[in-house]
Order: structure tokens, then C-alpha cells, then sequence
């Protein structure tokens, strides 16, 4: 195909032919020629180059969090015989993509080059597929040659460092901890003896009670308390506009984070329905960051229901992340004095609040306008709720 060069010369050429003929300027006639071979030898020279070459592309790292560096390493290999100029194009979602020369690479010479791609928005950046294409010396005509690979980038929201939630106090039941699917479910002190039942592992069966009793007996053992964070973020288009949306996501993520760095088992829910489950590290873990990056407002969902959810169980902390311009802000309130009640440690963040006072009993409460107002609240709540006050 022709660059914008070549279509220039090509168009000017065609120009020059009919101006030739209309004032009989022989000189205009020979340029137009000489442009329009010019054109045509372009286009056959770089569409008769034989090139192979291998594309390579690493990002690092691949998940990063909003503001953070990440780098694009494309390696290019000559398969070939020497090769000409080459251009390569590298696309990244919402931008222009890397534009690279590529200068003349003889047999299995290799080229490596370097950039770095635009974090400053979460989200999933798609890098690629590179387009290499040939060149000719005059730039009027380019020829794509061959594609490299696609590779992703997630960047999850800016977070800040908070103190980890207030958890409630007192023992985990047996019970609801095992429904933990990541948690250890062998203790190390003795809690009861039952009977066998079907899918019992048998080096749990305790042998001198089952030859006293005449029937199987397994032993179990008490596990280890691991109290729970759960996390409640409303994606209810009527309670943000789109930057407030992007504080409350990222408020959502620091709490996930500090969280994360006491080692408790997370879950994270949204108005809209999503429901990670609980997790505490590795993939489980950076999959509900990448929820995060990509979660989007939405027209359904009931703040009521999702808090319902919630709050079933009373052990663990549950953060609400709100929206400040609900439609309905008597039903957001009911809502949260509910969950209150049920909940033995409830922290609301609100994000652009109209001025409607949260119920208090039970929970913190967090109103912030700015992203830089969440750490001090949030810290300020956290003392609060533990010394008995509770806003902030």
C-alpha cells in the first residue's frame, strides 16, 4: 500500500499529467511520468521482498497497579537473508501504539527495543498484535509483512495504605471457618469426636474410640481463627458520576490490599452481583484485583440484597463502599441500619456524600469527596470503632 508520501507523489503526478495536457507543458508530462514510475517501482520493490523474522514480545510485570511503571520488551529476529529498512507498529488500546524503525538486519541478526505503556487509567490494555512492515528507501510505498503476538496488561485501581479493618473479637466457629474452601482444615488442639461419615478422610479416624464404641470415630480438631473481610462496592449508576466511581473502586481495592497483607480470606461483592468468594492469596487473589480493574457502574442491583448477603454471618468485617448520589438515599439508609444490626464490625465509605446522615450504631462511618481524604478518615474510623465512638 502507499504511504501518505506516496499517495502525495502518486496524486501530484496525476495532477502534473493533466495540467500538461490542458496548457500543453510538455516538462509537466515528463514529471508526471517520472512520478508515477517512481510510485510503481516503490510498490514492486517492497512487495517483492521475501523477509521472515520473529516477533517477541514480554511485559513486565503483567498485572500493575495504576501509576505504576510497566515495560514492553519486543525482541526481532532475522530468519533471512538481509533485510531493508522495516517499520513496526506495536497497537495499545487507547493510544496511538509505538511507532519503531527497525534499520537493515543481516542473517539471524536480532534487535531488541524498549517502551513503556500507559498505566495511568485501571484496566485491561491489549499491546499488539506488532505489524512489521518493509519500507522502501523513499518511504512512498509499505508492505506488512507479518504480525507478533498479542499480550495483555491489567492495571488495577491506585490504592492507598490503610490499616487493616477491625475484626471482630471472639473465636471463628468450626463450622463457617471450614467453609473457607483455602483455609487449613486440620488444627492442632483436640475439639470433638464423631462419627465416620462418607468422604472422612480416614487418617482423621481415631482408633481407640472406634474400637471402644464399635463404629467409626473421627477426631477433629479445632481450627485456627482466620476472621474474614468481606467487601461490598456499590456500582449503582445512580450513586456516582464517573470520577467519583473511580475513588470508590479504588477504596475498595486498598481496603482488599491492606486486607491482603494481614493474610485474611477476602470476598468481594457488587451491587450489580458479582460474588468473588473468598480467597486469601495468589491466583484467587489476583483474580478479584482484576474484577476490580475492569468494573463498570450499572442500572441493576439492590444495595439491600447485596448487603443482606453480606451480613449473613456475623463473623469478619464487612467494608460498604457507597455511592454518595443515590436516588433513593431513605432506602440506603434503612439498608445500612440493617446490616448494622446484624454485623459485629461495619465500616462505610461513602464517596460524595449529599450530606444524609448514615446510621452509626455498630459501624464506622467514612465520608470522603477526594481519594487523598481516604487514609486519614479511614484510620481516624478504625481507632474510633475500637475505642467505642464510631465517626469520622
Amino acid at each position: 500500500m502507499l504511504t501518505r508520501r506516496g499517495w502525495a507523489v502518486g496524486i501530484g503526478s496525476f495532477v502534473a499529467a493533466g495540467a500538461g495536457r490542458l496548457f500543453g507543458i510538455g516538462e509537466l508530462f515528463v514529471l508526471a511520468v517520472a512520478g508515477i514510475a517512481l510510485v510503481s517501482g516503490a510498490t514492486i520493490w517492497t512487495r517483492t521482498r521475501r523477509i521472515r523474522l520473529r516477533i517477541q514480545r514480554s511485559v513486565q510485570p503483567v498485572r500493575v497497579h495504576a501509576g505504576g511503571q510497566a515495560r514492553v520488551e519486543l525482541a526481532v529476529t532475522n530468519l533471512g537473508g538481509p533485510t531493508p529498512v522495516l517499520q513496526l507498529t506495536d497497537p495499545v488500546t487507547g493510544t496511538l501504539g509505538a511507532r519503531l524503525g527497525v534499520g537493515p538486519l543481516l542473517g539471524a541478526e536480532r534487535v531488541n527495543a524498549t517502551y513503556l505503556l500507559p498505566t495511568e487509567r485501571r484496566g485491561r490494555l491489549r499491546v499488539g498484535p506488532a505489524d512489521v512492515a518493509v519500507v522502501d528507501p523513499l518511504g512512498l510505498s509499505r508492505t506488512p509483512i507479518g504480525a507478533g503476538p498479542l499480550t495483555t496488561l491489567v492495571v488495577y485501581p491506585a490504592t492507598q495504605t490503610l490499616v487493616p479493618p477491625r475484626l471482630a473479637r471472639g473465636p471463628e466457629p468450626l463450622g463457617i471457618a471450614a467453609d473457607v474452601h483455602t483455609l487449613q482444615r486440620i488444627g492442632e488442639d483436640f475439639y470433638a469426636l464423631r462419627d465416620y461419615t462418607a468422604g472422612d478422610d480416614v487418617r482423621r479416624i481415631h482408633w481407640p474410640s472406634t474400637a471402644r464404641l464399635g463404629r467409626p470415630m473421627v477426631r477433629e480438631d479445632e481450627v485456627p481463627r482466620r476472621s474474614r473481610v468481606t467487601v461490598v462496592l456499590d456500582t449503582r449508576s445512580t450513586a456516582f458520576d464517573t470520577e467519583r466511581f473511580e475513588i470508590a473502586v479504588s477504596a475498595a481495592a486498598s481496603v482488599v490490599l491492606a486486607s491482603a497483607s494481614r493474610h485474611d480470606p477476602l470476598r468481594l461483592l457488587t451491587v450489580a452481583g458479582a460474588d468473588t468468594g473468598f480467597v486469601t492469596s495468589g491466583e484467587g487473589l489476583a483474580q478479584l484485583f482484576d474484577h476490580l480493574a475492569e468494573v463498570s457502574t450499572s442500572g441493576t442491583g439492590s444495595l439491600r440484597g447485596v448487603l443482606a448477603a453480606a451480613t449473613a454471618s456475623v463473623v469478619g468485617a464487612v467494608v460498604v463502599v457507597l455511592g454518595g448520589t443515590a436516588f433513593d438515599a431513605t432506602r440506603d439508609i434503612e439498608a445500612i441500619a440493617a446490616a448494622g444490626s446484624r454485623s459485629s464490625s461495619l465500616t462505610v465509605i461513602r464517596v460524595g456524600g449529599t450530606g444524609e446522615v448514615l446510621p452509626s450504631a455498630g459501624s464506622a462511618y467514612v465520608d470522603i469527596a477526594t481519594a487523598a481524604e481516604l487514609a486519614p478518615k479511614w484510620a481516624a474510623a478504625q481507632t474510633a470503632q475500637e475505642s467505642g465512638a464510631v465517626r469520622a
